[in-house]
């Protein structure tokens, strides 16, 4: 093998350990944002269920109010 040969395997050999060191820099950053997301999960199920307490209390009241509303005329 002569010098331009081993220089072009330089560069193949360059850009392979680079893709490479891509892939596992990306799989880092995907692994470290999925153990964020899975550590917050207990945090977001605990606010939807307040959200949700919150939606069937306003619908209990607005379902009081129209019951109201519609027998009013049996009550006066």
């Amino acid at each position: 093998m002569n010098a331009n040969g081993r220089v072009l395997l330089f560069i193949v050999v360059a850009f392979a350990v680079f893709a490479a060191g891509r892939q596992w820099q990306r799989s880092a950053d995907l692994w470290r944002t999925w153990r964020q997301a899975v550590k917050n999960v207990p945090a977001r199920r605990t606010a939807a269920w307040g959200g949700v307490r919150a939606m069937v209390k306003v619908g209990l009241v607005a379902a009081v109010i129209l019951w109201a509303v519609a027998n009013l005329n049996y009550f006066l």
